[in-house]
């Protein structure tokens, strides 16, 4: 095979690597987290009165079971609570600050609504992290993020309990820290049940200016402390279109100082049963780690140095709305000593930077993955935010870096051109020294071929990799382009021009991936080639095959990819005329010298 047949594999190599890459894991986890803890000011509001509310459910079956053992009143409890502590009535307590409108429920405290105030779902419609899932009756129960898991082996009665119970919450029901900067607040919800012996309490603190929710419960029972760990879930977006669905992945990951590991939830296997419903289980993902996410493709939730990650989801076979409906959930342990320290917010890496040093979470950033040409997409994220920074226009932003990577590659592309237009050259010189040895399986006259083949590159100064390598070089700048503009939040809903509104989805009707096809097939008959028969074909078929295999990837992706063809266009008619011009003078001095020699020889 040539060299050129080589590029041409190795191009639809690195094309097939790129496809599968997001799909290779990471190594497991072994460091220890560092145990940091943030406090913040309290304040307490003046009390209001809720609207008199009582919430019941409804559905299917029950799809917890109980415990056979539980404490009856006739038992004698140790440190035994002195008095009923419980709510009147269930209310919902809103936080509203600078960044987000939070709503919990009184009931169990578990978070009802958190709705983003600078960002839109698909349907233009206020950005609300928590799933409307979180609302559907799972026999008369419902689920909310915060509520106490009961799906581990131990304590499921309690927990279960304790989240359908009223607290008493004796702060302000509408909080507003839109005011100013720099307030906080902590918010404390309290049950007791003398019969039950348990005491649980709840504390929030939130702030006016960050994605930062610091969490405390505790559960006492006959005195001693339970684990008590709560539920996350079961998603982070709604109203996600279908053209954007297939790029929405749902997962849970850890970092354990070195490596991020993730696991999509569309991929956990189902393995116990609970009647016609299914989870999987209790399944550790990190004994210790600095930080784990629940996050989708642009929304995550980060929870600071928690003691235990675990994770599940239940299938509903036959739920009354939906034939199958999948709710997927992490379970989150705290230490007694610390509160939970949780990011709620955008996949923004200028936001979560800011978390280290603040919070003390470790490279937050890595919430954000581009794979395996995560630090090429970085650098490149940082140069196209500094462009927008002048040029507020993400689709102008990216054409300006574009041109200004052709400009910096320029040297390897004149490189590359001019030696394949060399290896062009002496093409009929090779072909010339294969016909003199037929055999070509004979191991010496194989030897002796590349011997003179090799003698011949070396007498015209011509690399035979001079050609292959430059490209080959630009591919991982292709690759992380790949894989930048479809999960970096900076590009979701920002417009280019006219029919382009959204550089982080495809091309609704496709101009884009035919402009890119059509000017890469110019590319390709205006660079020089040596390649002949099927390797000619196989070259003017690439763009066709791209144009298949990408034509539903991201709009900016396609945007670059089209005009750095056009700007190739420009700088392979500049090359062409500069070794065409080169060509034609040493043919000239060639036809001059042979005069010479013949006036001689006269």
């Amino acid at each position: 095979m040539s060299d050129n047949g080589k590029l041409i594999a190795a191009i639809i190599l690195s094309v097939v690597v790129l496809v599968v890459s997001q799909y290779i894991f990471s190594p497991k986890p072994t460091a220890k987290p560092l145990q940091t803890q943030k406090t913040a000011e309290t304040a307490q509001p003046k009390a209001e009165t809720p609207e008199q509310k009582q919430e019941t459910g409804t559905g299917t079956a029950d799809i917890f079971p109980e415990e056979k053992t539980s404490i009856t009143p006739e038992q004698t409890l140790p440190e035994a609570v002195k008095e009923n502590i419980e709510g009147a009535a269930v209310g919902d307590v809103t936080i509203d600050t600078h960044l987000y409108k939070a709503v919990f429920t009184t009931q169990g405290v578990g978070l009802k609504s958190f709705i983003l105030k600078k960002y839109r779902d698909d349907k233009k419609q206020p950005m609300e992290l928590i799933s409307s899932k979180v609302s559907d009756d799972l026999g008369a129960y419902k689920l909310y993020p915060f509520y106490f898991s009961p799906f581990g082996e131990e304590n499921r009665t309690v927990y279960k309990d304790v989240n359908t119970q009223k607290f008493k919450y004796e702060g302000s029901y509408n909080i507003d820290l839109t005011s100013g900067y720099n307030k906080s607040i902590e918010l404390v919800f309290k049950y007791a049940d003398t019969a039950k012996n348990i005491l649980v309490v709840k504390r929030f603190t939130f702030f006016s200016d960050n994605y930062i929710i610091q969490y405390d419960g505790q559960v006492i029972k006959e005195g001693k402390p339970l684990e008590s760990p709560f539920l996350f879930g079961p998603n982070l977006e709604n109203n996600i279109s279908k053209s954007r669905s297939l790029m929405d992945v749902l997962q849970i990951g850890y970092y354990n100082g070195e490596d991020v590991e993730k696991k999509d939830f569309a991929k956990l296997p189902t393995d116990k049963k609970f009647g016609d419903k299914v989870f999987t289980g209790h399944r550790n993902l990190s004994a210790e780690c600095f930080w784990a996410s629940y996050d989708t493709t642009y929304f995550a939730a980060v929870f600071k140095d928690p003691l235990k990650v675990n994770y599940g989801f239940i299938v509903l076979q036959n739920p009354p709305k939906n034939p199958l409906t999948r709710y997927s959930y992490i379970v989150v342990s705290k230490s007694q000593a610390n509160p939970i320290t949780l990011f709620m917010g955008p996949k923004d890496e200028r936001v979560l930077s800011t978390l280290d040093e603040t919070y003390g979470f470790r490279d937050a950033r890595h919430v954000v993955s581009y794979g395996w040409f995560g630090p090429i997409a970085r650098i490149m994220l940082k140069g196209i935010v500094l462009i927008y920074g002048l040029i507020p226009n993400y689709g102008w932003a990216l054409v300006i870096f574009t041109i200004l990577i052709k400009i910096i590659l320029f040297p390897l592309t004149y490189a590359s051109s001019v030696s394949m237009a060399k290896m062009q050259a002496v093409q009929p010189k090779i072909n010339a020294i294969k016909k003199k040895y037929k055999n070509v399986r004979d191991i010496e006259q194989r030897k002796q071929m590349n011997t003179e083949i090799m003698a011949l590159y070396k007498t015209e100064k011509i690399n035979p990799a001079g050609g292959c390598l430059p490209m080959l070089l630009q591919l991982p700048i292709l690759f992380a382009f790949f894989q930048l503009l479809p999960v970096a939040i900076n590009f979701r809903h920002e417009p280019w021009i006219f029919w382009i509104h959204d550089l982080s989805m495809k091309d609704p009707y496709y101009i884009l991936p035919i402009l890119m096809a059509v000017t890469m097939l110019i590319v390709s008959k205006m660079t020089p080639t040596s390649s002949e028969g099927a390797q000619k074909i196989v070259v003017y078929l690439m763009p066709v095959m791209l144009l298949v295999f990408l034509k539903d990837s991201s709009a900016g992706l396609h945007l670059y990819w089209f005009v750095s063809n056009v700007l190739q266009m420009g700088q392979q008619y500049i090359i062409n005329e500069k070794i065409y011009k080169e060509k034609k003078e040493e043919e000239k001095d060639r036809k001059a010298q042979k005069r010479k020699l013949g006036g001689k020889a006269l």
